[in-house]
């Protein structure tokens, strides 16, 4: 039997918690819109690794759990000298502060098709904080976008 099989994050985030403890990196599908468009539902993965909240830096994708259990992965939009704050991508909600308990992995690549990105790369560093930037104007610039692409 092969293909994708869809698992609750409730019951498979303490396996990818265990095996970044171990020092590995995982990798896992996206699911949702709340990161794009820089990051795609059911198209591209992401490589989680070990990261710490000393070294959090602004425009980084991190893995958290939500005081209510949820496991949700966003980008960091700000920090503080004992809390953080994130916010997808496709949205214009702070959410915070978050606090280093709460951090589980930092998205450390990105896997678009077969073609491994590391998150390190200038260009995409570039991109991500001038989306940072533009987080109040968001919700025109992705309708615009959606709009065109129907078009063309």
């Amino acid at each position: 039997m092969s293909g994708v099989k869809r698992v609750k994050a409730a019951n498979l985030f303490p396996l990818v918690s265990d095996l970044l403890e171990k020092g590995q990196s995982v990798r896992l599908s996206v699911s949702g819109d709340s990161m794009y468009p820089f990051l795609r539902d059911g198209i591209d993965s992401v490589e989680f690794s070990v990261g710490t909240f000393e070294n959090l830096k602004r425009g980084d994708t991190v893995l958290i759990r939500r005081t209510n259990g949820y496991y949700v992965m966003h980008r960091v939009c700000r920090k503080k000298a004992d809390c953080f704050y994130m916010v997808g991508d496709a949205q214009q909600w702070i959410e915070g502060p978050l606090y280093p308990e709460q951090l589980i992995a930092v998205v450390s690549a990105i896997w678009r098709k077969d073609h491994h990105i590391p998150c390190s790369k200038w260009w995409l560093k570039l991109l991500v904080n001038i989306w940072l930037t533009l987080r109040p104007c968001r919700y025109f610039i992705l309708r615009v976008y959606r709009k065109l692409r129907k078009i063309f």
